[in-house]
């Protein structure tokens, strides 16, 4: 699988193999766009569901000084 990196010594885009990356030789001359971050810690990170807690606005007819 390919993925998108810009060159630390121009800032142009490439596309290279993922494994060069691993590599600390290969991976030296680029850096990963910020999409490819992206997906990256989204994939190692699971995937839970963001639960807000919601407080009640309804006011109540003695809140509001009608009884």
């Amino acid at each position: 699988m390919f993925i998108d990196v810009y060159s630390k010594a121009t800032g142009r885009k490439h596309r290279v193999p993922e494994h060069y990356l691993t590599n600390p030789v290969l991976a030296k001359p680029f850096r990963k766009t910020p999409k490819t971050r992206a997906a990256e810690t989204s994939s190692a990170t699971p995937e839970t569901d963001v639960v807000t807690a919601t407080t009640d606005t309804t006011e109540t007819p003695a809140a509001r000084g009608q009884e």
